[in-house]
Formats: structure tokens, sequence, C-alpha cells
């Protein structure tokens, strides 16, 4: 029975306790309050790096220079010409080189145009010629006459030869002329080779000559070519 009167007393206390202004701590309930809520920052690329997909590539614009700004310009490079000797004008054609008679050649062929002196470079050092002749009678030999004519001063050599080209019974005739065959040469740094065919009977009357070559081979030193 005291047991029942000591516990009323005792909740009466507590009771009277809870309304003092006295915060007792471990009396009080505990006030449950949640964390701040953490807001979340979205993450998004700059306004200027937003790809734009209906943009056209465009080259960067090019910085002009301002109008009165001199304009660089490249100098050109001056260009050597090579000044060539002219040649001196051919002379007449002596006379006695030409006969009444019709040409009876019908054609002439050489076989260069260059034949050169030399050890210093590489080149013809022979030429060979082919006539193809129409039927005469009493034709018995074609030979070949030949001399040099220097193609700046006019210097020249007599005319002289007279090789007689071999044939082929069939109206061809043709002769190879070595360097050495011709006469005083190495006098001539750069000429012409002039020359001319004659047709002739046993007897050495002239039946036909063929037009004088003046300009058509040259005959040089190959120093000429490697100074």
């Amino acid at each position: 029975m005291k047991r029942l009167v000591h516990i009323a007393v005792f909740i009466s206390l507590l009771s009277g306790c809870s309304s003092l202004p006295i915060s007792i701590p471990f009396l009080q309930s505990p006030t449950l309050t949640s964390p701040p809520a953490s807001t979340a920052t979205p993450f998004a690329l700059p306004a200027s790096n937003t790809p734009d997909l209906f943009v056209i590539n465009t080259s960067e614009p090019t910085t002009t220079s301002p109008s009165n700004a001199p304009l660089s310009t490249n100098t050109p490079i001056p260009v050597f010409t090579p000044t060539f000797r002219s040649t001196i004008t051919l002379e007449p054609i002596a006379p006695f080189l030409f006969t009444p008679s019709p040409n009876i050649f019908l054609s002439v062929q050489k076989s260069t145009t260059q034949i050169v002196w030399g050890s210093t470079c590489e080149g013809a050092r022979s030429i060979r010629f082919t006539t193809q002749v129409m039927p005469v009678r009493r034709l018995r030999f074609v030979t070949l006459w030949y001399r040099l004519q220097d193609k700046y001063s006019g210097r020249n050599t007599e005319w002289g030869g007279g090789a007689i080209l071999s044939d082929n019974d069939q109206g061809t005739y043709f002769y190879d002329l070595q360097l050495n065959q011709i006469d005083d040469y190495r006098f001539y740094e750069d000429a012409w080779f002039q020359y001319q065919l004659v047709a002739s009977t046993v007897t050495r009357r002239v039946l036909g000559r063929s037009v004088v070559s003046q300009s058509e081979i040259s005959l040089t030193h190959c120093k000429v070519f490697n100074p």
C-alpha cells in the first residue's frame, strides 16, 4: 500500500516539474531535424561552347593591311641571255661551180650535220654522203669536192678533194669522208663544211653538179661546246 502511495507521489512530482521553466534536457523529447537538402548543380557547357548544328564552317577572317601600308613586291632575278656571234654573209658561189646541164642529182643525204675535232667532247669524226643519180649517158664518176669557210671571218680554204664515190650499179652512190681527209681543219675553230657533188665521164668531162651546200654542215672544235 505504501508502495502505491510512493509511486503516485513520484508521478505528481514529475508532472509538476514538467511545467517549470527550467529546461531539463533528459526530460525533453528530442526534436528530430532533417539535414539540409543538398542542391545539385547541373553540369553544362558554357554558352559559348554550345555547338550549332546549322552553322557553316567558314575560314578565319584575314587581316588586311592599312590602305596606306606599302605592298611588298618581289624583285625579279635578272636573266642573263648568252650572246652569240653573228655569222658572216656567205659569199656568192663562183661561176665555175655551175654547169648549164640539168641537175642530175635526185637526192643527197648526209649522216650528220656536225663534225667535231678535239679530245674533250663526243661527236662525229666522219660523215657519209649518199646520193641518187638519174641515168645519164657516159656517166662514169661521181666525185666529192669541198672546202672550209670560217663562220665569223670569211677565211676559207681552196676547193679540193675529188674523192670518187662508190656505187651499187642501181644509181646510188656513197662515200665516207674521215676527219683527217679534210685539209687544214685544225686551223678552224668553227667553220662551215661546204661541199658539192660532180658527175663526169671517164675523161672527167663534167656532166652535172649538185647545188653547193654552204651552211648545212659545221666543223667545230670541242672547246666551242666546252669552253
